[in-house]
């Protein structure tokens, strides 16, 4: 069944809802973290690290091209039923990430999860760890690969422990050098 909802940046969109994803509404109110999150609420914690008016510009374009991925990974899998989300921690980022995060890596759920969204990366700003979307015909051949009995999702929370704004900021500017 179509319906009528918006995609990940509040633009009205046609999609199908996906089991854990809801099938109308913003797609980023289904996300635990990424709904907490206003422009507002970014630039202040961007000046709260002791960031300038140039560097919370330039996190604010990093955190919006941050966002409109993790939230187009969610709006295929909401709009092309049958598919799955595999999580996923960059060889590069291994060594910064947080424990929990890179026993995430390799996962597979299928977009049906009755328990997606605590499982969806980010889990918070600076989180190394992000999903990519499954085609439902991996899914259907390669089947899910479900976390180890008694692994538990990072809770969502504002900063990572292990990637403080302040060092995000600091790894930002290195690369606009």
């Amino acid at each position: 069944m179509t319906t009528t909802g918006q995609d990940a940046i509040g633009q009205d969109s046609i999609g199908q809802g996906a089991g854990g994803l809801p099938a109308t509404g913003r797609l980023v109110d289904s996300h635990p973290l990424l709904a907490r999150l206003t422009g507002q609420v970014v630039w202040n914690l961007a000046e709260e690290a002791g960031a300038d008016d140039g560097e919370c510009s330039l996190f604010m374009d990093h955190y919006a091209a941050w966002q409109g991925a993790a939230l187009g990974v969610l709006e295929r899998l909401r709009d092309a039923p049958g598919g799955g989300l595999r999580l996923v921690v960059d060889d590069e980022d291994r060594a910064g990430a947080c424990p929990e995060c890179v026993a995430l890596h390799g996962v597979v759920l299928p977009g049906t999860h009755p328990d997606l969204a605590a499982w969806l990366p980010p889990f918070s700003i600076g989180c190394h760890c992000r999903a990519e979307y499954v085609e439902a015909a991996e899914m259907a051949v390669a089947g899910s690969n479900l976390p180890p009995t008694g692994l538990r999702p990072p809770a969502h929370r504002l900063c990572c422990p292990r990637r403080p704004l302040s060092l995000l900021l600091a790894q930002l500017q290195g690369h606009e050098e």
